[in-house]
């Protein structure tokens, strides 16, 4: 059960690194691509700040032993940018987008209650 966990954190984490980077260091016409109008550049980067600390948080205090209660507290903050951004995918009827979503949703879930379960 060990390295399925740490499997689904490792994923979690490559996942968020990658559209954290993405969204902070490209181009605002390239970041555009990825979400609807409505929100603007500045949202999306500092979206992207906060994926790059969930990447992070989510591996990384677990990994090495200091303060290892923040890696579920990083799991619940993927779990809720991933369930806002189903809503809003679904919302712009990009279904092609949701499966992947909710996969990482159910893997941020998975986190959260198992490395909080065996913190106690």
């Amino acid at each position: 059960m060990n390295g399925f966990l740490w499997s689904l954190q490792g994923l979690l984490a490559a996942v968020f690194l990658l559209a954290g980077t993405f969204k902070v260091t490209q181009p605002a016409a390239k970041v555009r691509t990825l979400a609807p109008a409505l929100f603007p550049i500045s949202f999306l980067r500092g979206l992207g700040a906060l994926e790059l600390f969930g990447a992070v948080g989510v591996l990384i205090p677990m990994l090495t032993g200091i303060l290892p209660w923040l890696t579920p507290l990083a799991a619940v903050g993927m779990g809720v940018v991933l369930a806002a951004a189903t809503v809003v995918h679904a919302w712009q009827r990009e279904f092609n987008r949701l499966p992947f979503l909710l996969f990482l949703l159910a893997s941020a879930l998975v986190v959260t209650y198992c490395r909080g379960h065996f913190l106690r």
